[in-house]
């Protein structure tokens, strides 16, 4: 397998034709480094088992790690969560956005890479990149975030993140630096929204 790519795109306006490589690049088992509207994220196929194994070592994480899916939309998302009424009017009002909503998760949720769970973090980020390679491959992601083991804070710097995974089968959507704070997290598989993390996505 060919190696790293640092590919520069324009934040608000990227080719096309780039996020087609990226996807083929995805699709051939590669991981990518991708914006989102609060931080840059780690993302790969659920099909992409090597690239999932790349980033655990990369960031440490042991087979347990909780990966969040990333989707297009709301439609997507439902073919891997249950969604009732009361959440699908949260998710319709807050998303896209920085938020990570966690959800029931239905029978479709694949198995050899969330085992056992009965709940999965939704991601769907307002960041113009982002949506263009979901939809691009019309199928979601999954992400965690683009933080290395031995840091307290989450990678923000191009050039360290270029540092840091140049050796690895991977592509770098590089969009300038990125942000700091994460995802609110909101837990919705109780009686009512619980708040597991305040991140950049207001809740009250």
């Amino acid at each position: 397998m060919n190696s790293f790519e640092h590919l520069r795109l324009h934040p608000e306006r990227p080719q096309i034709r780039h996020i087609r490589h990226v996807a083929e690049k995805l699709q051939a088992g590669f991981f990518a480094v991708v914006p989102t509207e609060t931080t840059y994220a780690l993302m790969a196929l659920p099909s992409a088992l090597k690239a999932q194994e790349s980033i655990r070592k990369l960031r440490n994480l042991d087979e347990s790690h909780l990966w969040s899916l990333v989707c297009a939309d709301l439609s997507q998302a439902a073919q891997f969560v249950s969604i009732n009424n009361p959440s699908h009017r949260l998710l319709k009002h807050h998303l896209p956005g920085p938020y990570t909503f966690i959800l029931p998760a239905n029978s479709k949720l694949p198995k050899r890479v969330f085992g056992k769970r009965k709940d999965v973090g939704i991601r769907m980020p307002d960041h113009i990149v982002c949506q263009m390679l979901l939809e691009t491959l019309a199928q979601p992601m999954l992400a965690t975030s683009m933080q290395f083991p031995d840091d307290d804070f989450i990678a923000s710097d191009p050039d360290l993140i270029v540092s840091r995974i140049k050796h690895l089968p991977a592509i770098f959507l590089d969009v300038g630096w990125g942000d700091v704070t994460p995802t609110t997290v909101v837990d919705l598989c109780g009686d009512a929204p619980e708040v597991r993390r305040k991140g950049l996505g207001d809740w009250l």
